[in-house]
């Protein structure tokens, strides 16, 4: 193959930046910039990716042309994740309809528009091909769909449930010409949706109205001034007649059960009145339909997945998909993700885009053994700031190898863990989680039966873990010893190594990690891609894993998204 120089790269939505880790690996990609709005993400970027301006910038405002190309000049590749959030009618916690996060897949497709770069490769959740990620047909985007041909379908989204609450509700459809008037003021909202996500049990309830004293106290101080005006005299008296139910309790912990209903229809209610302002706000048509517990509206919408697909061949894009597990590329974890390459029809013709083959057969997966053994013995600490610390690692597996590429580690880091925290760690097995646990252990959970069997895991050693998200949150534990996995532990698990240093709080830390392409899985990507453009990685991480490079024997995506061999 021929040498030619390196590809004018950026990569949006770029985190902290395990996917241009990945990239820059193979020597064939020049990142001149990447766009990533979290200050701490943005520093975690900027100080692992020498000679990479980082754009601490919102992708939905940016001008691309302006910031990066007629700065840096033509663009050869976009690389980039964009956050994307599947709608689901069972979350009752969820008030908005429109998802400011699918909105940036817009913004990823408007940055293809504006550089025109040779190819790109878009990666996201497994999901994003599923019915639950959509956009609203409105009248900022129908010119649009009716010119690519983007098919519609009626979707059905329950805005209000409960006889009482759909009572209630349905006096105010009257008013969705002005809505905003009787809207609830937003902190006052917000304080009553988390006093009902905390009151699943009586013994939930009055532990969280105790500790946030302040807030509820001043919740009922401003109680009367919470709506500008009411749009009838039952809703008024209704609400008023709230403030003692609700103030009875949190004084009292009496009448729980009346307490809860009450505050959850006014959740309910007031859901229902944001959801319909913002169909309005945004001109969505759409049909109402009330019974006698249910008010139901049905909408024009087009799937992410025929968004992106009509407009990337409008733009001269041949494109493949595929859903890819970084386990197959050497990652000691079994993550799925899904990843879309395109490439300019003129560069590629008539060839179908290829994506990367499996490097390693399910037997011969990366363990978590294989990441983090060597860490065991060495002292963790609370504080997010804590110096480096020097490895004690003396041989290992090429994975352990590639990952302990200097002889310090930073970020062996731990939450903080309470005494009930201590004794479920002490009481689980590799392998066990959450539900393993004996019932006196599971109080705190007001509905223990319905929590994921992510959380309170303890790892496995001899085997890949499964899917890193925010460990903290899940409180993963250890294999072997009693404490919670240590953000260096993650960072090893998602295939970063000794050198890359995470920065921000330890909360962040932690998301950082979880967000992030795992750096493996992003070479292999990134060879693939050179490969296609008749380019040739200056490394190989079939070599550098000490494995011959697998046959073609990825699981492809039909038109519908279904697997297909």
């Amino acid at each position: 193959m021929k040498k030619i120089k390196k590809l004018n790269t950026i990569d949006l939505f770029a985190g902290a930046g395990g996917l241009s880790l990945g990239f820059m690996r193979t020597g064939g990609f020049d990142i001149k910039a990447a766009v990533e709005y979290d200050k701490y993400a943005a520093k975690t970027y900027a100080e692992n990716h020498e000679g990479v301006e980082v754009l601490q910038d919102d992708a939905s405002t940016i001008s691309f042309k302006e910031k990066i190309e007629d700065k840096y000049g033509k663009v050869d590749v976009v690389i980039g994740g964009p956050p994307c959030q599947g709608f689901s009618n069972a979350n009752r916690q969820k008030t908005s309809l429109i998802s400011g996060n699918n909105q940036l897949v817009q913004h990823y497709v408007r940055a293809i528009k504006e550089l025109n770069p040779t190819a790109f490769v878009l990666e996201n959740v497994k999901t994003l091909e599923s019915s639950r990620h959509f956009f609203f047909v409105e009248s900022g985007n129908i010119k649009e769909v009716r010119e690519l041909g983007i098919p519609t379908r009626k979707e059905r989204i329950a805005l209000c449930v409960g006889e009482e609450s759909t009572t209630l509700a349905t006096d105010a459809l009257q008013h969705k010409d002005d809505l905003d008037m009787y809207r609830m003021n937003k902190e006052g909202y917000s304080v009553l949706c988390k006093l009902l996500k905390f009151s699943r049990t009586s013994e939930r309830a009055a532990e969280y109205v105790k500790n946030q004293e302040k807030k509820v106290k001043k919740l009922f101080a401003d109680w009367d001034q919470m709506y500008k005006a009411f749009w009838n005299e039952n809703w008024e008296n209704f609400f008023c007649s709230s403030k003692e139910i609700l103030q009875k309790f949190a004084d009292e912990n009496q009448q729980y059960s009346v307490y809860f209903e009450r505050l959850k229809t006014l959740v309910e209610v007031e859901q229902a009145i944001e959801r319909l302002n913002e169909l309005h706000e945004n001109h969505i048509d759409c049909e109402i339909q009330i019974s006698d517990s249910r008010i139901t509206v049905i909408a024009d919408t087009f799937s992410v997945k025929d968004y992106l697909e009509h407009n990337f061949k409008a733009l001269g894009y041949v494109i493949n998909k595929a859903f890819l597990n970084a386990a197959d590329f050497g990652v000691p974890q079994t993550r799925e993700r899904f990843i879309m390459i395109g490439i300019k029809k003129d560069i590629i013709g008539e060839k179908e885009i290829k994506l990367p083959s499996r490097i390693l057969q399910m037997e011969d997966y990366n363990t978590v053994r294989d990441a983090i053994e060597d860490l065991e013995k060495l002292e963790t600490s609370i504080q997010a700031d804590a110096p480096e610390i020097h490895s004690i690692f003396k041989e290992g597996s090429k994975l352990a190898t590639l990952l302990n590429n200097r002889n310090t580690i930073s970020n062996h880091v731990i939450t903080d863990t309470g005494d009930v925290a201590k004794e479920r760690f002490k009481a689980l097995e590799q392998g066990e989680n959450f539900h393993n646990l004996d019932k006196s252990l599971k109080t705190t959970y007001s509905l223990p039966e319905r929590t994921q069997n992510t959380i309170y895991l303890r790892l496995q050693y001899d085997e890949p873990s499964g899917t890193v998200m925010n460990v903290r949150k899940s409180m993963w534990i250890h294999p072997t010893l009693n404490r919670a996995l240590s953000i260096r532990e993650a960072a090893r698990l998602q295939s970063f190594p000794n050198s890359f240093v995470l920065y921000g709080s330890k909360n962040s830390q932690y998301q950082q990690v979880g967000n992030a392409v795992p750096p493996l899985l992003g070479q292999a990507i990134a060879e693939c891609l050179l490969e296609q453009l008749g380019m040739q990685s200056e490394s190989s991480l079939a070599d550098d894993l000490g494995v011959e490079k697998g046959c073609n024997n990825v699981c492809y995506l039909n038109r519908e998204g279904d697997h297909v061999a």
